[in-house]
């Protein structure tokens, strides 16, 4: 009931905002402000924001690049609600991403959101995703959708997050170099080039980034290079095609810490993963072509095919993994205009087709003896249907029907223990339908439900407690239905929005360890949990040279209905994401060229383990950032500094939920420096 009252006080007034830039236009005239439109595409389809009934944030190139270090989604995302990005400071397994608590069990990569770069799947039809080919400093956009989106994405769709390379010009060359060296041996190069090309244009971007690591076996080399290609075929027909290559030699591994660990020696490292020299090896590249036409009459067709290879030697304490992956999929959509009487309702169909091939090996971790062998195959099959309608001038809604097949097959090849060669098939109905009300560019309440369909990765899956090969037969996908109601808007140098959420989550995917088995990560289903919260975000200008932005995060996640041999965890906070986060920021823009900033990340206490017995202690952190842009003898310069953790706090940054013998704690690093340097020519 306190909830629920909170709720509806702060819906009742303005007060909170999306990660979104809006700009007044002139109102000297008249009281009324109108605020520019704001196109999105994480729906499918280029809409405006006034349209879409569902909890969006964007992020412009400027918030990703400007005075950041550009090392993971966390310096940039920590200002959207709802979302937690965990850092790891631990290059072998990158980030811990979560939206309103899905993806918060993964144990590397990320899981239970959708991942994607220029309209290409960085998830897997298994569900995990990778961000192998994400380089940050070359990035233009990102949107995030928030909440169960699984009727736009199908499996793994708890949220969504679109990244979007940056748009070169099409009228002159380009080119810019960044550099950005730091504490911990960081060193960063990145730069881009691109020219005007027929009808198109032809962008190359590359980076380099080194560095040891603040903890002991925690050094990282990471080499990308993408190519984008973007052509006019024919007035109307557009052909878009993008390249990524990464080669990552070297991602060393530290593991978690017991909380002993952390409160003498944080920077040291497990010494299992020292005497195993965990880490990674990864080479990956993926191509990707979407071709566009667009009818003169209004609606369109869109065809994307892509491919992807990945090679991996992981090291760990416990076993040697090597995969070999091949995956490809399509993806078709079409926009089909249609008229109702006075209406214009945006009515897409469209199917993705997702195929996955890994060939695994494990081995003991001196080599000598190969504990499992197997090809594991995953094919996902999406046909859906959305449509958007107008409801009068001021009323817009939105529903949508998806149906998934994901099938797994593994065949075993080592047969010294038995055949354990299998098959699952999961498979379901997601649906979403939603309102939003535009009463005036001040105050556009919406309100929607959702459902959401997430299946066990392929390793999920293969990791049996018993040691077996094939699959787990008793692990079964996790599935969510989502209400939520909202409201967003603002005028002149204020904008604002709240959003709140209620999800029941039925079998939900929680991990676990066996002590004979250190390290390793298996699963098992929850019966029901629940997961509610509160987002809050605003932006505001009071004058030109000064923006605050705040964002927050009350999050209320708790097992209903879970009991195992370990005990009953009813009424149990789900571990792994705090109930409470703030973030503030303070920037001030001079018309010499100087600019700064402080960034405020506040995160309360939250349980790592599902039995509530041990916790991570919450923090506080400022960082601060500075620099200056102008142009000096014919070229833009913009040298900036960086101060992170300022104040010096001790914290861990994240955690592994329900890890063995209490080694839950990944700390992060103290106060720390960098510099950096974007250049390019003023042209």
């Amino acid at each position: 009931m306190r909830f629920s009252l909170i709720v509806l006080a702060v819906l009742a007034m303005p007060g909170a905002a999306e990660g979104q830039r809006s700009t007044a236009a002139d109102s000297t005239q008249d009281s009324t402000v109108v605020l520019r439109p704001i196109e999105i595409s994480v729906t499918r389809q280029t809409i405006s924001l006034y349209k879409i009934p569902f909890a969006v944030s964007t992020l412009d190139r400027d918030e990703l690049l400007r005075g950041r270090a550009t090392l993971g989604l966390d310096e940039a995302l920590a200002q959207v609600p709802g979302l937690f990005v965990a850092n790891r400071y631990n290059p072998s397994l990158g980030q811990r991403i979560s939206i309103r608590g899905f993806g918060s069990r993964s144990a590397f990569g990320a899981r239970g959101v959708k991942i994607l770069l220029d309209g290409i799947p960085q998830t897997l039809p298994d569900g995990q995703s990778q961000l192998t080919n994400v380089e940050i400093a070359s990035l233009g956009s990102i949107e995030v959708l928030r909440g169960s989106s699984s009727s736009l994405y199908g499996n793994a769709s708890g949220g969504v997050i679109s990244l979007r390379t940056a748009s070169p010009s099409l009228i002159k060359r380009e080119a810019s170099a960044r550099t950005v060296a730091g504490a911990y041996g960081l060193v960063k190069l990145q730069g881009r080039v691109s020219t005007p090309a027929g009808k198109g244009t032809i962008a190359i971007n590359g980076a380099r980034t080194t560095s040891d690591g603040f903890r002991e076996h925690s050094a990282a080399e990471i080499n990308n290079v993408s190519i984008r290609v973007e052509q006019e075929l024919a007035p109307g027909t557009t052909l878009l095609m993008t390249v990524h290559l990464a080669d990552n030699p070297m991602l060393d591994n530290p593991g978690s810490l017991n909380q002993t660990e952390v409160d003498s020696v944080p920077s040291n490292a497990n010494p299992r993963n020292v005497d195993a020299n965990a880490g990674k090896s990864v080479t990956q590249g993926q191509l990707g072509v979407n071709l566009k036409k667009r009818f003169d009459g209004g609606g369109s067709v869109s065809i994307t095919g892509f491919g992807l290879f990945r090679d991996l030697d992981n090291p760990l304490s416990f076993r040697f993994i090597q995969i070999d992956r091949r995956a490809y999929g399509v993806r078709a959509l079409a926009e089909i205009p249609l008229t109702v009487g006075s209406t214009r309702p945006r009515w897409l169909v469209g199917v993705d087709l997702q195929r996955q091939r890994d060939d695994r090996v494990e081995r003991s971790p001196d080599l000598a003896t190969v504990t499992r062998d197997q090809l594991e195959r995953v094919t996902e099959i999406g046909p859906f249907t959305q449509l958007g309608f107008d409801l009068g001038e001021r009323v817009s809604g939105t529903l949508g029907v998806r149906y998934d097949r994901v099938s797994f097959t593994a065949d075993d090849r080592l047969l010294v223990d038995g055949d354990d060669s299998g098959d699952r098939v999961m498979s379901s109905t997601s649906a979403s339908l939603g309102f939003v009300w535009r009463l005036r560019d001040a105050f556009q309440p919406y309100a929607n439900v959702s459902s959401s369909f997430e299946t066990p990765t392929t390793t999920e899956l293969s990791n049996r407690p018993s040691g077996a090969g094939g699959f787990n037969e008793d692990l079964e996908p996790q599935r969510a239905v989502n209400f939520e109601v909202g409201v967003r808007g603002g005028g002149g140098l204020f904008t604002y929005s709240a959003s709140a959420f209620h999800v029941n989550v039925k079998d939900a995917l929680i991990p676990f360890e066996v002590p004979s088995v250190p390290s390793r990560r298996f699963f098992r289903n929850a019966g029901k949990t629940r997961h509610r919260g509160l987002e809050l975000a605003a932006t505001v200008r009071p004058i030109d040279l000064l923006t605050v932005v705040t964002a927050y995060t009350l999050a209320d996640y708790e097992f209903k209905d879970f009991r195992t041999a370990d005990g009953n965890f009813d009424g149990n906070d789900i571990p792994g994401v705090p109930g409470h986060r703030f973030y503030g920021s303070v920037r001030v823009t001079m018309q010499s060229g100087l600019w700064f900033a402080t960034d405020y990340n506040v995160a309360s206490s939250y349980y790592v383990d599902d039995a509530n017995t041990a916790e991570n202690k919450g923090w506080f952190t400022a960082d601060l950032r500075g620099g200056w842009e102008g142009v000096v003898a014919g070229w833009r310069l913009a040298p900036f500094v960086g101060v992170l953790n300022a104040f010096n706090k001790r914290y861990v940054g994240s955690i592994t939920v329900n890890a063995g013998f209490g080694r839950f704690f990944e700390p992060a690093p103290p106060r720390n420096v960098y510099l950096g340097l974007e250049i390019s020519p003023s042209l």
